[in-house]
């Protein structure tokens, strides 16, 4: 009996500042003692230009701190603008270094600079605009568990203030913390309600964000048709907008979606397309993500040289910046093109370092992955009680998860491994289950390929399958 293989899935200028509001204030003192006279300088003449120095900080901070949170995560343009009018200059200060070090990505320092700032009795507009850049920090280095409370309280702190714009972007972030743990239904009930709201005020930028988002939770369902459409849609905005960081996340999202199509070509376009302008733009976190997708199209070429060298290209990115979620993907990554190359110890070792990652920032769905992949390697060495020891982890992170199609994936390997061991009924059992969550959440290809396998199972006496799988993992693309 031949069983067809299946289940190789792609988941796939800094502020000038003096430093110190003293250090502000010494320079203003000098410049007006060359003006006139010492003597008659007063006091309040010092303490009003110090002022007119802060307000023009003020004016530059609350742009910057704009581009910089928000260059992935959404940010709550009117919050923000509060947050810094209404800063003293020490809050100023810690507000200016936090967007400094987001710049040299150095999240955990942002976020160690901006939680002093939070405190008893702020006003909605100041929480909100802390716990929204809060959560940014943490979700540019994959900590999505540290990031979903701050997001909460900023969907709380928008409900006091009847901040729409506020309230879809913690709606979005939400459903991008869920879409990340594999939660897709909440995570499309979330990005639905923000795309109803951007669209009720007219915020294109945020209807793009949420309908990349939908589009994303479609993907990853495997209902490529509406994933494609809905990337589109989001393309045609950010190209409408002038948006360049929209435009190469959208093509990204295109190149995965033509990817898990099968047609290559049309993938490895978009992903080039979309890392010439991440490179334009000086887009590093997009740069690394570009590089592991197109790692990824190679892999699925057979070119595992290629798919080598772009996944470590992305990996060194990602350690350079400091995300955590990152380099786990492009180890996982690594690990899939070492056990397609037969070397399981070095495949192994490298599942082991993404498991260990994940771990370490509550990454529930890729901790699912990497079992998963470990699973395979244990299978392929024959170690089958190993081997089945990790496909049961996983199902069962998928499962407390909600992941319908991991859950499909890791039965299907489950169902392969019962196949070897010459129990058909189990192994008609677990590939019928997966069958039947690939058909709910419209995953053809693969639901085509389990019944290809039951049918085989069905009317083989004894079966006798070798099959190889992969889980490949990458990033889900950001948000526009």
């Amino acid at each position: 009996m031949e069983v067809v293989g299946l289940w190789i899935t792609i988941v796939a200028g800094s502020l000038a500042l003096a430093g110190t509001a003293w250090a502000v204030g010494r320079w203003v003192s000098g410049r007006l003692r060359r003006q006139k006279d010492p003597a008659a300088v007063t006091k309040s003449e010092i303490q009003e230009v110090v002022r007119g120095e802060f307000q023009g900080l003020r004016e530059e901070l609350k742009q910057d701190i704009k581009e910089v949170f928000n260059h992935y995560y959404g940010i709550a343009a009117k919050p923000a603008e509060q947050l810094v009018i209404t800063s003293d200059e020490e809050r100023l200060r810690l507000l200016a270094q936090a967007t400094k070090a987001q710049r040299e990505h150095r999240y955990a320092e942002a976020v160690r600079l901006l939680e002093p700032c939070l405190g008893p009795d702020l006003p909605p507009q100041e929480r909100a605009s802390l716990h929204n850049l809060i959560g940014n920090s943490y979700m540019y280095m994959g900590q999505q568990a540290e990031a979903e409370p701050h997001y909460r309280e900023l969907l709380v702190a928008a409900e006091e203030m009847d901040d729409d714009e506020a309230r879809a972007i913690a709606l979005g972030n939400l459903g991008l913390v869920y879409a990340y743990r594999g939660d897709l239904d909440k995570a499309e009930e979330h990005h639905k309600k923000a795309l109803a709201i951007n669209e009720e005020i007219g915020y294109r930028l945020g209807q793009a964000a949420a309908l990349g988002n939908l589009g994303i939770v479609y993907g990853n369902r495997g209902e490529l048709d509406k994933a494609e459409e809905y990337h589109k849609k989001a393309l045609a905005i950010a190209e409408e907008i002038g948006n360049r960081l929209g435009q190469a996340n959208q093509l990204g999202n295109l190149g995965l979606v033509y990817g898990d199509r099968g047609e290559l070509d049309k993938a490895e376009e978009h992903h080039k397309r979309a890392l010439a302008i991440d490179e334009e733009i000086g887009n590093r976190l997009g740069q690394a993500q570009d590089l592991g997708n197109l790692g990824l199209v190679y892999f699925q070429q057979g070119g595992l040289d290629k798919a080598e060298k772009h996944h470590k290209k992305a990996l060194a990115i990602q350690e350079e910046i400091g995300n955590r979620l990152g380099q786990a993907n492009q180890l996982g990554n690594l690990g899939n093109v070492y056990f397609r190359r037969d070397e399981l110890d070095k495949a192994e070792e490298h599942h082991k370092k993404a498991l260990a990652i994940d771990k370490e920032i509550g990454n529930r769905l890729g901790q699912a992955e990497d079992l998963g992949n470990l699973g395979i390697v244990y299978r392929q060495r024959g170690e089958s009680d190993k081997a089945e020891d990790h496909f049961k982890k996983a199902l069962a992170i998928d499962e407390e998860i909600g992941n319908k199609l991991g859950q499909a994936q890791t039965l299907g390997n489950l169902g392969l491994l019962r196949v070897e061991r010459g129990n058909a009924p189990l192994a008609l059992d677990h590939l019928s289950r997966a069958r039947d969550l690939f058909a709910q959440v419209g995953a053809r290809a693969e639901l085509e390929k389990t019944i290809a396998n039951i049918k085989a199972l069905e009317s083989a006496s004894p079966p006798q399958p070798k099959p190889k799988q992969e889980r490949a993992r990458s990033k889900p693309p950001p948000k526009p």
